[in-house]
């Protein structure tokens, strides 16, 4: 009989697709959510900690993959903040004594490569510097920290950003960008930007969970190309169908930043902030040559043909 895995977050979008991953492949899985349903198992994070009830929860789980979290917003207001302290960080260390005391053997973290310190111009490795500049990459960081403490035997897995059906995150947001013909191209656009496609994001952290890795791992995952934005742009226009995206000026961009600056600091909303146009125009790519080792039979795509399978799903949602 295979061994019993319990999925945190399983009706988040990358939980739900890892949950998906393991069944496919033969494997049990217990769903654990926020909110108790059909073929779920309630354990909200934000919930004072009930060792029995937790417990019970995951008993008879060999491994538990950590997909539950509260993700990054484009505005981190003081409320915000308060959810990514007590879901990211006091809920995986609630998580941790639970998954201690009902003998789960190893625990895998769905991380974040937004903890990197991007100011350099060179690819992130797993021990490349830090910086977590927003509230939301401290609270992961400190997520991680939490597991590097435990006395479970670990794996962290920092994912790049994911795209693909089902995205409610960047993607989408830049998809409705285009459609709307409201997004230009800073520059040439020349950044490259390490991504990951939700399917082959869901199988990686399944095999982590499943295969026998070295214990007390950090892995950065990503497809091995990292596309520009300009290329990232492009293929959005090709596949879905948007006009293609004008460029604009560096210098033009910063004077309309400035001004959304400006518009943030009275609390009003802004197309483009400095914050903004630095992500777009800063090159965040993952040097993934660790995972390549540990995986060496994955076949990738290019990010066009990966984005083929959800280019429908971007034009209409």
């Amino acid at each position: 009989m295979p061994e019993l895995i319990a999925v945190t977050g399983a009706t988040g979008w990358i939980g739900q697709a890892v949950c998906a991953w393991l069944e496919q492949h033969g494997y049990p899985v217990r769903r654990l959510s926020r909110s108790a349903g059909p073929g779920l198992v309630a354990l909200d994070l934000m919930e004072p900690p009930a060792d029995q009830r937790w417990q019970e929860a995951l008993r008879g789980c060999t491994v538990l993959i950590h997909c539950a979290a509260h993700v990054h917003r484009p505005v981190e207001t003081a409320d915000e903040c308060r959810r990514f302290q007590k879901v990211n960080v006091e809920g995986t260390g609630k998580l941790l004594h639970a998954c201690e005391a009902a003998g789960i053997g190893r625990f895998v973290l769905a991380g974040s490569s937004a903890i990197y310190d991007w100011s350099s111009a060179r690819p992130a490795g797993e021990d490349s510097a830090v910086a977590a500049v927003t509230a939301y990459a401290r609270s992961k960081l400190e997520a991680e920290n939490l597991v590097r403490r435990s006395k479970l035997s670990w794996t962290i897995a920092r994912l790049a950003t994911v795209y693909g059906d089902g995205d409610r995150a960047n993607f989408l947001r830049l998809a409705r960008g285009l459609k709307a013909r409201r997004f230009p191209v800073p520059g040439q656009g020349s950044a490259r930007k390490s991504v990951l496609e939700i399917g082959r994001a869901a199988e990686l952290l399944g095999r982590l969970a499943v295969e026998p890795v070295a214990s007390d791992l950090v892995l950065n995952l990503a497809a091995p190309q990292a596309p520009s934005l300009r290329e990232i742009c492009d293929a959005f226009s090709r596949q879905c169908g948007f006009a293609r995206v004008p460029a604009m000026p560096v210098w033009a961009m910063r004077s309309i930043a400035r001004a959304g600056d400006g518009l943030r600091l009275l609390g009003l909303p802004a197309p483009l902030t400095s914050d903004t146009l630095a992500k777009l125009t800063t090159p965040t790519v993952l040097d993934v040559g660790r995972m390549q080792h540990l995986f060496p039979d994955l076949m990738w795509q290019s990010f066009e043909d990966d984005l083929a399978k959800a280019a429908s799903y971007y034009v209409t949602a």
